[in-house]
């Protein structure tokens, strides 16, 4: 998948996304704090759960995107306003059986190669592929509810590929999965199979290294290259002895071997930035064809040693994946060329998103900073 432009409002929460266009595989979101930068991302986001069948109050979206084979797409739609009551939550997404939910008010999915929209629901009228069809769930997207039909399948695998890294939280939690690893071994025996798998990047980094497929190395030395001090990785099962409970689940654990360190490091007791770089090199070389990857404050916990490494990763060794990352860190900016940058800035409830060339920055990459750095002053 690839994002080319966007645009979105939130009635219900009074603001919006002026339109914004991606054209590259990378963008660099830069603003001070509390312009909508990581409201991009989480709009962006949203629309992967609209896809998957959720309902979000008031939200209205228009976004063109590529498919990995190459399609173009428009879809746009919108959600009415549920105003906060007794009988509605307070989240914005609905899940529950019993909760009163937003309705569709209108949805269009268009491909740029056809003259006629794909889906074209209105509150008169529900056509697809120009066919009228009977009365659907008026709290879901019809890319959700008609996701089994082959021309919509292709579009739902595409949202399925949006990543959200959260970089202002440690990466955590243990990575598993319910079948077996003799299993996946068998179902999963190439790099690109493990690739496109439904599965944790642990996971798919410890096929790699049990399957000797070359990746595994691969991550490893562009890993010891950021960090000297660090001599061996490895990925290993944890044994059933070393969990505090029960379970069949395959649940692999990164180990770091540092010089004239005796003990291996486990993945949970080594510093964020460490564990941050190595699933970020993981999600370089593992992810899916087409994933967007989106990363906010890409600079939290990494230190100076690693962002020349990872930025110039993120502009140059995947040229199938789209990064979308926010910043407002001086060394993350001036590391990453300004022609990848979006200057974000708001006024009330309109998030503002425009291209470097609208402020004419010098041509040098320390001019161009410090200009930006003037700008963002005076948000």
């Amino acid at each position: 998948m690839r994002i080319k432009s966007l645009k979105i409002k939130n009635a219900f929460l009074g603001w919006e996304i002026e339109e914004v266009v991606f054209p590259s595989n990378l963008t660099l979101l830069v603003g001070v704090s509390g312009v909508g930068k990581t409201q991009i991302l989480r709009a962006i986001d949203v629309l992967q759960d609209i896809a998957y069948g959720k309902s979000i109050n008031g939200f209205e979206w228009h976004v063109v995107f590529s498919t990995v084979l190459g399609k173009e797409f428009t879809w746009e739609g919108a959600f009415s306003v549920i105003e906060d009551n007794k009988k509605s939550p307070k989240s914005l997404l609905y899940d529950g059986e019993n909760e009163i939910k937003p309705t569709i008010l209108f949805e269009k999915l268009k491909e740029s190669n056809d003259s006629f929209n794909l889906i074209d629901r209105s509150k008169e009228a529900i056509y697809f592929n120009k066919t009228p069809m009977p009365k659907l769930s008026s709290t879901q997207s019809m890319v959700h509810t008609l996701k089994e039909e082959k021309s919509i399948k292709e579009v739902v695998d595409e949202f399925a590929k949006i990543l959200f890294k959260d970089h202002t939280h440690r990466e955590g939690g243990l990575s598993f999965s319910s079948t077996p690893m003799s299993i996946l071994k068998e179902k999963y025996t190439t790099v690109d199979e493990i690739k496109n798998a439904n599965e944790a990047i642990q996971i798919k980094l410890f096929l790699c290294s049990e399957l000797n497929l070359g990746i595994f190395d691969a991550v490893k030395t562009k890993f010891v290259d950021i960090f000297p001090q660090v001599e061996d990785i490895k990925i290993e099962q944890i044994e059933q002895e070393d969990l505090p409970f029960r379970t069949d689940q395959t649940i692999p654990m990164i180990y770091i071997k540092e010089k004239d360190v005796p003990k291996w490091i486990r993945e949970d007791r080594m510093s964020s930035g460490m564990l941050r770089t190595i699933i970020h090199i993981c999600e370089l070389f593992l992810s899916n064809d087409g994933s967007v990857i989106l990363i906010d404050e890409f600079e939290n916990s990494l230190g100076i040693n690693c962002i020349d490494i990872l930025t110039d990763d993120l502009i140059h060794e995947n040229k199938n994946l789209q990064f979308i990352a926010t910043s407002h860190h001086p060394y993350i900016i001036n590391s990453i060329p300004y022609e990848y940058w979006k200057i974000v800035s708001r006024k009330g409830g309109k998030i503002q998103i425009r291209d470097t060339a609208s402020y004419h920055l010098g041509k040098s990459k320390q001019d161009a900073f410090l200009q930006l750095t003037k700008i963002l002053e005076k948000q």
